[in-house]
């Protein structure tokens, strides 16, 4: 691993794409230990609905029994929670920490591109890392934000324009495996990526990663993540997730993690200049809009609006929820840039 994230002796692993990203950054930190590198782990919170369907984010002031460490950054253990909407939410950075053994570090992504960078640059401080790995899981971070099968574009752009600013490393692991972009598609992004010098190689789990990971993920819920143990135990084919909402294509490629350039990435997207300068999630949701992307949040927020009705919220019900609102979106959108 040490030639993909250059001279580098203390690496942090941060999950920058959601939640559930955080079993993947812990299995690539644990594999750099075992090359004899130092690492830490780092993560948003940003459950998914079925954990916790308040929408947006998990904010620092949600959380308890953490340790605030400095300004933008939260060290969490396992007996750590997030309180939201009266309900006590064990999200899955505490998990990981259970998982791991030791602390696990959250950053503040309500806080927008500003937070996600604040808070990698002093927790490196704080540390002594060297290297900064942000990693994302499926390859949503490498996406333009109009494609049609793309539900998360949100947590992705803000994570990759802090990372850039930082000149951070990207991981992209498991290609496809969060049920949105096509594994053919991100590799074709992968391919764009390199023709502007940005790839720096890549990585094939191990059986020990596999281990890892999979004592992991007996705490820590990420139905993107299991992709990879699947595939290293021999599966092929179409699973569903996300209550039957979106389909993963497992395949062998589901056991790799892409090392890119930030900035190289960043060049491929017109809408991370638009965020970038943005310190809440809110400005850089709405800058999105503006544009006539939909965003995770505003998916949750208007679902919350179905589940406060009492109304069910199955598979079916989502895509069509999508489909409308994305039209809305980019109506309203092109009615502003005509104006």
């Amino acid at each position: 691993m040490e030639p993909l994230i250059g001279k580098a002796k203390h690496v942090l692993f941060a999950a920058l794409g959601g939640g559930g990203d955080v079993a993947s950054a812990a299995m690539l930190a644990l594999a750099a230990r075992r090359l004899g590198l130092r690492s830490h782990v780092a993560s948003v919170v940003w459950e998914r609905l079925p954990i916790d369907p308040v929408p947006g984010p998990v904010r620092f002031s949600e959380v308890v029994n953490a340790k605030r460490v400095g300004e933008w950054i939260l060290m969490v253990t396992e007996e750590s929670r997030a309180v939201r909407g009266g309900r006590t939410i064990a999200f899955q950075a505490a998990n990981a920490s259970k998982a791991l053994g030791e602390p696990v570090w959250v950053l503040d992504v309500a806080s927008g591109p500003l937070g996600v960078r604040r808070g990698l640059e002093e927790l490196s401080v704080k540390l002594g890392c060297d290297a900064i790995v942000g990693v994302d899981v499926g390859g949503d971070v490498l996406a333009t934000g109009f494609e049609e099968e793309l539900w998360s574009p949100l947590a992705d752009f803000i994570g990759l324009a802090a990372l850039k600013e930082l000149k951070g490393v990207l991981a992209v692991h498991s290609p496809g495996s969060d049920g949105e972009l096509r594994q053919e598609y991100v590799l074709r992004r992968i391919a764009l990526v390199a023709e502007r010098g940005g790839y720096l190689g890549a990585r094939g789990v191990t059986p020990e990663d596999v281990e890892c990971l999979e004592r992991v993920l007996e705490h820590v819920e990420s139905e993107a993540s299991r992709a990879t143990l699947l595939a290293a135990k021999g599966a092929y084919g179409l699973i569903g997730i996300r209550r039957g909402s979106r389909t993963v294509f497992v395949t062998p490629l589901n056991t790799i993690t892409f090392f890119l350039r930030s900035e190289a990435v960043a060049q491929l997207n017109p809408l991370v200049a638009d965020i970038a300068s943005t310190t809440s999630i809110e400005v850089a949701r709405r800058r999105l809009n503006e544009r006539g992307v939909y965003t995770e949040l505003d998916l949750e927020e208007d679902v919350y609006e179905l589940i406060v009705s009492g109304k069910e919220v199955s598979g079916e019900a989502l895509k069509e929820l999508k489909r409308n609102r994305v039209t809305n979106i980019r109506s309203k959108a092109s009615h502003l840039q005509n104006t």
